[in-house]
């Protein structure tokens, strides 16, 4: 049985939104390149957690009833596989094995999410992925081919450093690829809960890891900023950062989640990387080479097959409320 109906459309338009938003976390560095990036990072979650308290404080009454000890053991889960840990890898994986190749590894999202969420929930025949992954994938190889400097990669590094980095790349894909099918998973199995307040739930779990973890970086002198102008820089960044990227982010890919089948959902995740380079071009004023475009016009073609599939696809089933 098939659906036409609104649903799917705005799961994916939900979904292209968040990684939009996701992008903005590309620009912000190159807009503050004297800041340190845990200083953005420590300030980016210190916001998220610091909002969503408020958040909560305000609307507990109705936005908790009928969350319990399960939904909060979750939301403490995927606020590190979704966010400090998997950040804190991502960042380890830069530091020893170089940016182009965390990037290229975690580049691999849209199809671990898809191949993964489709292997779990058979949502769609694998069939109907290979066009959409094969889009993106040579799209984003272009794109990798020119953006990328690839004479980094073996500068200053040894052997160890490289399988340590890799180690720490590849865990941050999966970290994210389980976050992003487990997220599915429970917001069908939980309709009680919205998106806003999931999100807020997990805000508020990584603001106990943030300040756990504050003191730790602190000490480390990472985050030290040394020009007084950088101050009120970072903090706007910060709650840029925190509130529309982490927060407002993640409502939008909840929402996603919940209404779109995990496989297609998965494969939006190529707009964040697009989005980030776009908002760069632009913020430089300059344009992608040729060759780089044409990487741009391959995945688009992806994420427009994407959407199309997501017109018809099958119904999933009704919701089932679990008890907490």
């Amino acid at each position: 049985m098939t659906t036409r109906s609104a649903g799917p459309w705005v799961g994916v338009l939900c979904g292209v939104g968040a990684n939009l938003v996701w992008g903005l976390a590309f620009l912000v560095p190159v807009v503050l390149p004297g800041v340190p990036s845990l200083a953005l990072a420590l300030g980016r979650y210190l916001c998220f957690g610091a909002v969503s308290v408020v958040l909560l404080a305000v609307t507990w009454r109705t936005a908790l009833a009928g969350v319990g000890a399960h939904a909060w053991r979750t939301a403490a889960v995927f606020s590190v596989t979704g966010h400090l840990g998997y950040y804190a890898l991502l960042v380890q994986a830069i530091r020893w094995a170089g940016a182009p190749i965390a990037t290229v590894i975690i580049g691999l999202l849209p199809v671990s999410i898809a191949l993964t969420g489709n292997w779990v929930r058979r949502e769609l025949p694998f069939a109907r992925l290979v066009l959409p992954l094969a889009l993106i994938v040579c799209g984003l190889t272009l794109v990798y081919v020119v953006e990328l400097d690839w004479q980094s990669v073996v500068q200053g590094r040894s052997g160890a450093d490289w399988a340590l980095g890799i180690a720490a790349a590849v865990g941050a894909l999966v970290l994210w690829t389980s976050y992003a099918v487990r997220n599915a998973q429970f917001l069908r199995e939980h309709p009680h809960v919205s998106s806003t307040t999931w999100s807020t739930m997990m805000g508020v779990c990584t603001f106990g890891l943030s300040l756990v973890a504050t003191p730790l970086v602190l000490a480390s002198g990472a985050v030290r900023v040394d020009a007084a102008d950088q101050v009120g820089p970072l903090v706007l960044a910060s709650l840029l950062l925190g509130v529309v990227v982490s927060w407002f982010g993640t409502v939008l890919w909840s929402r996603s989640s919940a209404l779109t089948p995990i496989s297609l959902a998965g494969q939006l995740a190529v707009v964040q990387v697009c989005a980030g380079l776009a908002y760069v071009f632009a913020w430089e004023g300059r344009l992608p080479p040729p060759l780089e475009l044409g990487g741009f016009v391959l995945v688009v073609a992806g994420v427009v097959t994407v959407i199309r599939r997501a017109r018809t696809v099958p119904a999933p089933p009704a919701p089932v409320a679990v008890r907490p």
